[in-house]
């Protein structure tokens, strides 16, 4: 199994992973796939803005986490900005992340989130790479 598969396979054993319902899927892009439902909604009917910064931050982490897998190193969310667009209900949320900017402490990612093709939120991440 290459290191990639590896890393994948790990983060979908987690258990925020499987507690939720995230999928990832590490392949050209990084990609984190949920389908939201009921157990996911606030009291209003519409998907929790903590689950939808979950996903968020999940894809922009795993973007910069998946290149330093192996290393001895992790990167850690020291923080987040996250803009909701459109209210997401139930189906499938499909977000993307990837690296803007890498310093040798300091990573800024960022995330897209979408629902049937359209834009629902993003999200920029400030990620601190600590030894472990």
């Amino acid at each position: 199994m290459d290191k990639i598969r590896e890393f994948e396979e790990k983060v979908r054993n987690s258990g925020w992973y499987r507690l939720i319902g995230m999928k990832p899927k590490l392949g050209d892009k990084t990609i984190v796939e949920l389908e939201v439902s009921e157990k996911h909604h606030q009291a209003l009917g519409t998907a929790h803005g903590g689950v939808l910064a979950s996903i968020l931050d999940s894809a922009a982490g795993l973007a910069v986490n998946r290149e330093l897998y192996g290393s001895g190193k992790i990167a850690v969310t020291a923080e987040m900005k996250v803009n909701y667009l459109k209210p997401v209900r139930n189906g499938k949320v499909v977000a993307e992340g990837e690296v803007v900017s890498w310093g040798s402490k300091i990573v800024v990612a960022t995330s897209k989130a979408y629902q049937n093709d359209e834009l629902v939120a993003i999200c920029t991440v400030t990620m601190y790479i600590v030894e472990v």
